[in-house]
């Protein structure tokens, strides 16, 4: 136990020695974090080679370790290969990253490289066969897909520490957390090498933390993010390898539950909104709670406080038995879900939205949309106005609409259209029905609305419908709706096309047929002069 607590202490003293000198090296050299994009939270150019510092205290502490003689580092002999497959590749993304920090990379590159010494620790050793997974037993994988499994964890591990980094403290932070998971079921299960790394991550990243924190004087830097995200996976791999419970796939899976829920997400709602899936943006987790104007400190502690339920269940995972762990990962992944929810995200809200769209709506959107299809096949009947008119308003009956207004007739046909109107009167028109400066007008209203109420309104939107044919413009129709209220359960398409066409076919057939024949009585009734806007 001394052991451990020295090497602890070593890795943080280190830390907190070399972390200044870091940062001054990085303000003397000018490798520093300038804000150049919304994305950024800070408003200084900051030191970021943080990641330096980690790994320099984290050797120092494991160098340490031969000058002592006892139990545990006799029994520590045996793991030196191990130690090997877990420090070379780790050690190699950690020079990815200080690249990165000082030249910059695109990600594409970025994952290529990560991809690479990934498939160097499986080919050292270092690899997934065999899971314990809830409800289906012990899992044993064909080395091809052990293989693309081990390099997927290793490379979405990594990435996910390196998109949580985007705010003061957090992502040592949660790094912090997902150690110490790592060390107690590592010592739970008897597993020295593992314990000791662990131990000395934790203390680096301990040290650390006391220049990062919020205000933080020196970031994490690419070159930290990655290296310890790699590091991380890599211990995940090392101490599942042979376990036979559930905690081979639960405990990793919480261990990394922020960082592994934020990358999910990000991955998600890029892919839904159709945006490159690689492509930098401001909505992680941490923006989208600092959007509701809380500090950079509160964040940061509401998400180690998330690290910390995460990590409690991943140590309890440890204990219990595989129905029990899967339905705890069932139960958070609801919660998860419920929790994002309320963050505001379009993708979300969208998502809700057709869910609500497909489940609750459906039925009502589907008789709708038949009620359209039916007016025009109605209209396709038509050979008078009134025919017209009474096919167009059987369909707003669904009342989808607030209003509706119409003209209809070429000004060119004015005599036709008048007598086209008389005929409509004389056999008892529809309400709402005139003749206005040549043209024939028509108006609807829903149940309690009036025109005043929409004509000239900030309150409503409006959609026309040309009603036009190859031989020429026959009028418009305007429907209008509350731009508040529930959402529009009815395809526009169909207006837009199948409704369009069959009432601008029916305007033309029975308009058309006048002007043909102007044989029809004139009756002399009177008729409106008052002028329709819209």
């Amino acid at each position: 136990m001394n052991t451990y607590f020295a090497l602890f202490l070593i890795a943080t003293i280190s830390a907190l020695v070399i972390t200044p000198v870091i940062r001054r090296l990085c303000q003397r050299f000018k490798f520093l974090d300038v804000p150049e994009d919304a994305r950024r939270v800070h408003q200084n150019a900051i030191p970021r080679l943080g990641g330096v510092a980690i790994f320099i205290s984290f050797i120092l502490a494991l160098s340490a370790l031969p000058l002592v003689s006892n139990l545990l580092t006799d029994s520590l002999q045996a793991y030196k290969s191990e130690l090997f497959i877990i420090l070379v590749p780790a050690t190699l993304v950690l020079l990815l990253g200080v690249y990165d920090d000082l030249r910059g990379t695109n990600a594409t590159v970025k994952f290529l490289v990560l991809g690479l010494i990934a498939t160097l620790f499986y080919l050292m050793g270092g690899r997934i066969e065999v899971l314990a997974i809830p409800f289906a037993g012990s899992v044993h994988f064909h080395p091809i897909l052990g293989f693309l499994i081990t390099v997927f964890w290793l490379v979405g591990i990594s990435n996910a520490f390196n998109l949580i980094d985007g705010m003061d403290g957090l992502a040592p932070g949660a790094a912090l957390f997902s150690s110490v998971v790592i060390l107690v079921v590592a010592l739970s299960s008897g597993k020295p090498l593992t314990v000791v790394v662990a131990l000395a991550l934790c203390g680096a990243l301990a040290g650390f933390l006391r220049y990062n924190f919020n205000p933080a004087s020196i970031f994490l830097g690419d070159s930290g993010s990655l290296f310890v995200g790699f590091l991380l996976a890599s211990l995940s791999i090392m101490g599942a390898q042979k376990a036979t419970t559930a905690v081979a796939v639960i405990t990793p899976i919480l261990a990394f539950g922020l960082p592994v829920v934020d990358t999910g997400m990000t991955m998600a709602r890029r892919l839904i909104s159709g945006r490159p899936v690689f492509q930098g943006d401001g909505e992680h987790i941490h923006h989208m709670l600092l959007a509701r104007g809380w500090s950079q400190r509160r964040v940061v502690m509401i998400l180690y406080a998330v690290c910390a339920v995460f990590g409690l269940l991943a140590a309890l995972s440890t204990k219990t038995s595989s129905p029990v762990t899967g339905l705890v990962l069932f139960v958070i992944a609801v919660a998860v879900i419920i929790a994002v929810g309320h963050l505001r995200y379009h993708e979300v809200d969208e998502l809700r939205a057709g869910m609500k769209r497909t489940v609750g709506d459906r039925r009502l959107r589907v008789a709708n949309n038949i009620r359209v299809r039916r007016a025009g096949l109605a209209l396709t009947k038509a050979r008078t106005l009134n025919e017209l008119f009474e096919a167009v308003g059987n369909m707003l009956e669904f009342e989808e609409f607030a209003y509706a207004n119409a003209q209809i007739g070429q000004v060119s046909h004015a005599a036709a259209n008048e007598r086209a109107f008389m005929q409509a009167k004389r056999k008892g028109g529809p309400e709402g029905l005139e003749f206005i400066n040549g043209r024939i007008a028509w108006s609807w209203a829903g149940e309690g609305i009036s025109v005043e109420d929409v004509i000239g309104s900030s309150e409503h939107w409006c959609f026309r419908l040309p009603v036009a044919t190859a031989n020429g413009d026959w009028g418009w129709m305007n429907l209008y709706r509350p731009l508040v209220g529930p959402p529009l359960l009815l395809d526009m398409n169909y207006l837009a096309s199948f409704l369009q066409t069959e009432l601008s076919e029916a305007a033309e057939r029975i308009l058309g047929a006048q002007a043909k024949h102007p044989s029809f009585e004139k009756l002399s009734l009177p008729v409106a002069a008052t002028k329709v806007t819209g």
